[in-house]
């Protein structure tokens, strides 16, 4: 596997641990990188598997989609929520490539880490009506936490689909999931409406 110089300087930036450079050589990277950073995205060191989940936020393919859904299961909780957000960010890219997986990442909506579960949540929002399903599911079972976010990325949603799934929360017994159901359902302007799911 040939590195292009850009890589390069994308490793020395992480060496350096020098965060901004870093994070300016991120947005150099190409789809010609690809390769290279997936081989990153295993690599023994954290932060490492980190920047190369970002970075291929940033100019990641349908190819990314395997290694960045198995990364949502590293030991390393900000990792796994770079996959999360990764995967949504990948999605205005590819959304056939991420579609098929976004049942799986809902799932992560209940890891025992709060910020990856904030994350999914923000990354399921960017995937807009295909994420409805799965956020659907997840308002189903019995993880409050889960429950919350579900619906808070659903707000964040607001599409009709969304609506759909939120309508039935205004009478959910988790006060947060009551409010984002609320507060979604106002700000599209449908509670003086009768809301008709075809």
């Amino acid at each position: 596997m040939s590195e292009t110089v850009t890589f390069q300087k994308f490793l020395n930036a992480i060496a350096a641990d020098n965060d901004d450079q870093t994070e300016q050589v991120v947005t150099e990277l190409a789809p010609t990188d690809e390769a290279a950073l997936l081989t990153l995205l295993q690599a023994p060191d954290a932060n490492q598997r980190w920047w190369a989940a970002r970075a291929l936020a940033h100019c990641g393919t349908d190819a990314a989609v395997p290694g960045l859904v198995t990364a949502l299961s590293d030991e390393d909780h900000t990792l796994r929520a770079a996959a999360a957000l990764a995967l949504g960010h990948l999605y205005t890219r590819a959304p056939d490539a991420v579609r098929p997986v976004l049942e799986q990442v809902a799932t992560k909506l209940t890891d025992k880490d709060g910020v990856v579960r904030q994350t999914v949540a923000d990354a399921l929002a960017l995937c807009g009506n295909d994420a409805v399903p799965a956020l659907a599911q997840i308002l189903q079972g019995t993880h409050e936490g889960a429950r919350t976010r579900a619906a808070y990325a659903l707000r964040k949603i607001a599409t009709m689909k969304a609506a759909g799934v939120l309508y039935p929360c205004l009478n959910d017994t988790n006060y947060l999931v009551h409010m984002y159901a609320y507060e979604g359902l106002d700000e599209m302007g449908l509670l003086e409406n009768i809301l008709v799911v075809v």
